[in-house]
């Protein structure tokens, strides 16, 4: 049998009183930690309430996304002689998109209005600098092309 209600018990040190706290009621910023420690207590679920720590975790999150994708887009300018299609920068397009609707949905509520206004303006950025770059590939091939189509041997 499921049980219905959920407690947590927090005993001061200096306080003999027991404080109860329904936590599925609790507002706040849910992680689930993945670190497994031998002899120790596992967690399945956290919430952070103190809003200066959760956006501190939030920050930290959207730095480490960001500074991956960032990784991903020199790998690709660095390649870019190397793909004729395009996938490495639509790829990286994709990446930008999936960002971006991670930080509106998950994050935008436990971020400040100016480093989200901020994030979103970077990610603008480096959307226009990768289509720009993928526009740019396309107009080459596409002039190679027809170069060779009408420079071609004739009979």
């Amino acid at each position: 049998m499921p049980i219905n209600q959920r407690f947590l018990i927090v005993k001061e040190k200096n306080s003999k009183e027991i404080k109860y706290f329904e936590y599925d009621k609790i507002g706040g910023y849910d992680i689930k930690p993945n670190a497994k420690i031998k002899d120790a207590i596992n967690v399945n679920k956290m919430i952070l309430i103190n809003p200066s720590l959760i956006q501190k975790m939030v920050d930290k999150k959207l730095t480490k996304k960001f500074n991956q994708l960032i990784q991903l887009l020199t790998v690709v300018y660095e390649n870019n002689g190397d793909d004729e299609t395009g996938s490495g920068y639509r790829e990286v397009l994709d990446e930008i998109s999936k960002l971006r609707i991670e930080a509106n949905n998950k994050y935008r509520n436990y971020m400040e209005e100016q480093k989200f206004d901020l994030l979103m303006k970077q990610l603008g950025i480096l959307e226009y600098e990768t289509r720009l770059r993928l526009q740019i590939l396309y107009e080459y091939y596409q002039n190679a092309y027809e170069e060779d189509y009408y420079n071609g041997k004739a009979r």
